[in-house]
């Protein structure tokens, strides 16, 4: 019964918060409230059962993109992002601090001895958040290139945000693209790690 509360019934008692007590009506037993934060689970005990066992578990949430197979190409001017659709949007779930991690897989080729590059980086509600940017790949030559690269971080969520692969190129001379197949997949995972407010130690 993640984020409810639930009492261990009792005879009932005028004072609010009684010891253990003996009476001629019977034993008085304290009032037991469990309130219970998101990332827990608790299981009360079936009725009758002596001892009363209450198990806590962890009730973790975590969220990722399939397995996917795709070719973006980047047509638009230099350092100006533009979504890679073929990357489902992630819906958060829950609220709190999340550990994110995403890879991307970039393809560069330039007929010329020229620059070419891809950059990525995650949008939060149609926003970068900064400090997901990464260099995925890059050539100054005449060929082609193709890497995987990636990053971690922490970041802080409200249930319902939105989280997207967004990438932009450097050239023009070149083509650019983000790329998903069995050499380098592309992708974006979330695992729930800590609730609204927990912050660095």
């Amino acid at each position: 019964m993640t984020g409810t509360a639930a009492a261990i019934g009792r005879l009932p008692d005028p004072a609010g918060c009684n010891a253990l007590t003996e009476t001629a009506a019977g034993l008085l037993v304290p009032e037991v409230l469990i309130e219970v934060d998101p990332g827990l689970a608790v299981t009360p005990p079936a009725a009758g059962d002596c001892p009363q066992v209450w198990r806590i578990g962890v009730d973790a949430a975590w969220v990722q993109n399939a397995t996917l197979t795709f070719n973006h190409a980047l047509t638009g001017a230099d350092r100006v992002w533009e979504k890679v659709s073929e990357v489902p949007t992630l819906t958060i779930p829950r609220a709190g601090v999340w550990a994110m991690d995403y890879n991307a897989r970039g393809a560069v080729s330039v007929p010329t001895a020229a620059a070419q590059y891809v950059m990525t980086g995650i949008y939060k509600n149609g926003a970068l958040i900064v400090g997901t940017e990464a260099l995925i790949v890059g050539i100054a030559a005449a060929n082609g290139a193709q890497a995987t690269g990636g990053l971690s971080f922490l970041h802080p969520f409200n249930a319902g945000d939105t989280v997207e692969l967004w990438a932009f190129r450097v050239g023009q001379a070149g083509a650019s693209a983000v790329v998903s197949n069995p050499d380098g997949r592309t992708r974006i995972t979330g695992h729930w790690i800590a609730p609204v407010g927990d912050g660095p130690s």
